[in-house]
């Protein structure tokens, strides 16, 4: 199979797919809608590396998330939440409700984010830190500040955008574009994006600490676990009397 040939055959769905293809090695070609599953741009040095199995693996499994996914919460057209499975997506585009070609991620998989107005950053979150800059939360829809501490505040905004560091090996970062021509601050474009910044931010800072409770609680409980199996073990030896033990394992359960 040759770069000129009319139709070849996709190495992950196995359909015949003219020009409009993406070709991962010498006689390894994706049609679009596979590549774009498997990861797109951002994972093709990754997919050059994998055998054909691998690949239709990624992307079986990757169509099976979009399809399992189920939004309970939107902001816009520009994030998606599954509040029963724990996910979140930024969608790439969505037709009749249903998501395509976009990455799912789990509510642990956020490290940090923050909101950016023409580069610089306005507030950030996450990386357990609590949520702190130019913006006040005093609850969803409260329209608030804005870039601090310059000489000179512009008049206009050209690139409004929230930007994810996810823990993810294919792709490091996510983000979300409001606002991506020059628009006026006093006009209702720029408060409506802001104000969606805003509830986007909210959201991802709760997603963000009910992850750290829970792995922080995960690890309470490994550690009170790993002490009562050390107190056991001392009454296994014979160290320690039952009444020892039991007393024992009664104040760590509940400490």
């Amino acid at each position: 199979m040759g770069f000129f040939d009319l139709k070849v055959k996709c190495a992950a769905c196995d359909k015949e797919v003219g020009l409009n293809r993406y070709q991962i090695d010498k006689n390894v070609w994706l049609c679009p809608n596979c590549f774009k599953q498997a990861g797109g741009v951002q994972n093709f040095i990754k997919m050059k590396n994998m055998t054909i199995e691998q690949i239709k693996e990624l992307v079986l499994t990757n169509k099976q998330k979009l399809e399992n996914f189920n939004a309970t919460k939107k902001v816009g057209s520009y994030f998606y939440i599954d509040e029963v499975n724990k996910q979140w997506v930024i969608p790439k585009g969505a037709i009749s409700g249903r998501i395509k070609n976009a990455t799912i991620y789990n509510y642990s998989d956020i490290i940090s984010f923050e909101l950016l107005e023409d580069g610089s950053s306005v507030a950030t979150g996450g990386t357990g830190k609590a949520l702190a800059g130019g913006i006040l939360f005093g609850g969803v829809g409260a329209l608030v500040g804005g870039v601090t501490g310059k000489k000179k505040i512009k008049n206009t905004c050209s690139l409004l955008q929230i930007k994810i560091t996810v823990d993810n090996s294919d792709k490091a970062v996510e983000y979300i574009n409001l606002i991506n021509v020059e628009t006026k601050k006093d006009g209702i474009v720029y408060k409506s994006a802001y104000s969606m910044a805003q509830e986007i931010l909210s959201i991802l800072e709760k997603i963000y600490n009910s992850s750290a409770d829970k792995s922080k609680n995960n690890t309470e409980i490994s550690s009170i676990a790993d002490e009562i199996l050390k107190f056991k073990n001392l009454l296994d030896s014979g160290v320690i009397t039952q009444e020892e033990f039991e007393k024992k394992k009664n104040e760590l359960l509940n400490s």
